[in-house]
């Protein structure tokens, strides 16, 4: 029997003891939403007693969301409370062995930084224009990247982001809005007052490349350089600053060590003085970022956009510690902005229209109706479940509608992650700055399609019309437009200055508009209810073929079923 590992000591964000003195993830995770229920009672206590956490967390988030729904007042003090909690309980270890702190006095009482990196590259700011790599969705006959040869601009890519528009690929206000960056970067404005923290700037998903190809200003946080292991991290710090350098954009980063004397020592001792730990550096990044964006031009736009993920309970603590950095720099800068790409698998506010799109999809008959009956009937209803929900009527009186994609298996910490980064833009939103957030698609990235299950089910999604899979190229360039918009339209929904204009009253709406949940939305069937039927649908000759496949066996069926009475 091989001896056990040994667990390291803990250094950095640590979840709170629980009253039996243990670090327990589901305990804390339940506190959390208790305390942003708080306002209502009963729903407060039908969480407190919730005992399988794990399996039955999502019922209480949909309570949570509903409660948000309610009124504008409850919202944003739903989500003041919740993240108070974190900031009240969790704790934080300054290095193995010491006594844990409270993580606010963390916050308050250390003042190391980093020394500053600065790279300005060397591409053209000429014809700078928005280019969206698209050869079509990821499906099992379609896997193969975009390449140069299929970049749409101008025109092209207007008209695919109306082709998406109708099919319910996007919600319409996608289309005008990535359309609003095409044309403000055709007509020869530069994004040359634009900064953009990225936290996680090696980020699959993030907009690190597009962002400099546009002439953008990246302020990029990531890992330490000087880590080890099989995939040294100084490789990912060469990666970005070699990507600065042939743009026309600039980079800006944390170094441990002065500049000029790591560059002298040649690139692999510059990257590995990159970076910087966020889990356990978080007051040491945002003393940093207060000194680069003290430093910014008068008039920069500026915003910081979390692009981090980890596993379980590490997602917890790097959404914490991204909040905190966050948070941070708007005490003394009001005026930044936040970003997030918010996942599609969670429950979101939706348009009117998207919901009634949702209703007459599942109520249109098509090829596979019967087959899709059968397979409601044979698991009791518990797979291709009905994606439109009643709607919930607010204190005002008007009808708000929602989507529950949330997976139950990607588990309470996912939840609760993601549900934070709503928190936070929700108190951006409210406090006047512009809040940069919105679904992003599903999305082909490397890491998704290690797992089988995923790509099995992904192959099949688009049986399930719109269902669009995106591939990384596509979501990287459409996500990074709508960010763009989002600073430099003054119009933007994101900005809380057109709220009346964007009906946005209550916060928690903030997430209807410009959604890029590739079908999510529209669909018959809510998403954790079809990933079997997909796989199935895949391994039976794909979207394409699956109706044909269905029509053969019926012929079959009702062929030997002939034979047998006759």
């Amino acid at each position: 029997m091989a001896p056990k590992k040994e667990k390291k000591p803990e250094v950095g964000i640590v979840f709170p003891l629980d009253k039996k003195g243990a670090r327990s993830t589901s305990s804390a995770g339940k506190s959390i939403l208790v305390a942003a229920l708080a306002e209502d009672q009963a729903l407060a206590s039908k969480c407190e007693r919730e005992k399988n956490w794990r399996f039955g967390y999502n019922k209480h988030f949909m309570a949570h969301v509903k409660h948000s729904c309610s009124s504008a007042d409850k919202s944003i003090k739903s989500a003041k409370a919740g993240l108070d909690y974190m900031y009240d309980n969790f704790q934080f270890v300054r290095k193995a062995g010491a006594e844990p702190i409270a993580f606010r006095e963390e916050l308050k009482t250390n003042k190391a930084s980093f020394k500053t990196g600065r790279i300005v590259g060397t591409g053209s700011r000429d014809g700078i224009k928005l280019t969206m790599p698209y050869n079509g969705g990821y499906t099992s006959a379609n896997t193969k990247a975009p390449t140069a040869a299929d970049e749409i601009c101008g025109d092209a890519l207007k008209a695919q982001l109306n082709l998406w528009a109708e099919q319910g690929v996007v919600e319409p206000d996608v289309a005008q809005a990535a359309a609003f960056t095409s044309d403000y970067l055709q007509k020869g404005n530069s994004l040359a007052d634009v900064y953009v923290v990225q936290i996680g700037a090696g980020s699959a998903m993030g907009p690190f490349s597009k962002l400099l190809e546009l002439g953008a200003n990246i302020i990029a946080l990531d890992i330490p350089g000087n880590w080890g292991g099989p995939r040294p991290s100084w490789k990912l710090w060469e990666r970005l600053i070699s990507t600065a350098k042939a743009s026309p954009g600039t980079l800006t980063f944390p170094l441990i060590r002065e500049q000029a004397a790591a560059e002298s020592e040649g690139i692999q001792d510059l990257c590995e003085a990159c970076g910087a730990n966020l889990m356990e550096q978080p007051a040491e990044i945002t003393n940093w970022l207060l000194e680069v964006i003290g430093g910014l031009p008068k008039g920069s736009k500026v915003v910081i956009g979390n692009y981090t993920y980890l596993d379980g309970e590490l997602h917890v603590k790097l959404a914490l510690a991204a909040d905190a950095v966050i948070s941070g720099v708007r005490a003394v800068h009001p005026e930044t902005g936040c970003a997030f790409l918010c996942t599609p698998t969670d429950i979101h506010v939706v348009p009117e229209a998207a919901h009634a799109a949702a209703l007459r999809n599942y109520s249109a008959f098509r090829i596979g109706t019967l087959f899709e009956k059968f397979v409601q009937c044979v698991t009791m209803f518990s797979k291709l479940r009905n994606n439109a929900l009643p709607a919930v009527t607010a204190e005002d009186g008007h009808k708000v509608y929602l989507v529950d994609g949330l997976s139950v298996a990607q588990g309470p910490n996912y939840a609760l992650a993601k549900r934070m980064q709503h928190w936070r833009a929700q108190l951006t939103y409210s406090e006047g700055a512009v809040a940069s957030t919105r679904i992003a698609p599903s999305t082909a990235t490397i890491s998704v399609l290690h797992n089988k299950t995923f790509q099995w089910a992904y192959f099949g999604m688009p049986y399930f019309e719109p269902f669009e899979i995106f591939k990384q190229e596509t979501t990287n360039a459409l996500m990074t437009a709508l960010l763009i918009h989002d600073l430099v339209n003054p119009k933007a929904s994101k900005n809380p200055n057109n709220s009346k204009a964007s009906k946005i009253g209550n916060t928690v709406e903030l997430f209807r508009t410009e959604s890029v949940h590739g079908g999510l939305w529209r669909s018959a069937y809510q998403v954790d209810s079809i990933g079997e039927t997909s796989a199935l649908v895949h391994f039976c000759g794909g979207p394409k073929l699956f109706p044909m496949f269905l029509i053969a066996v019926t012929v079959l069926f009702l062929f030997l079923s002939t034979k047998l009475l006759f």
